[in-house]
């Protein structure tokens, strides 16, 4: 049985994998006329869009533990000119 990491790793190589094809088959000329080439393009951006979203839902949320910090905590900053504390 996968486990949700196994899963996620597959999956995200299936996209990439797809992203590339659809790549070279442009590059190669794959595309007949301007219709073939937006699909094509429609293709690329979507495996690109979720290969992104599935790598952002997985990082650890940096943004989420700055804002545990108190802002109103200083023990760090040092200030100088006249409001300084000597």
């Amino acid at each position: 049985m996968l486990t949700l990491e196994q899963l996620v790793h597959n999956l995200r190589k299936v996209l990439r994998d797809n992203y590339q094809a659809v790549g070279d088959s442009m590059i190669a000329g794959g595309a007949k006329n301007y219709e073939q080439y937006k699909y094509m393009m429609g293709q690329a951006h979507a495996y690109r869009s979720i290969d992104q979203s599935l790598t952002e839902i997985l990082q650890p949320k940096t943004e989420e533990k700055e804002e545990e910090v108190d802002v109103g905590e200083t023990d760090n900053v040092i200030k100088f000119g006249r409001d300084s504390e000597d």
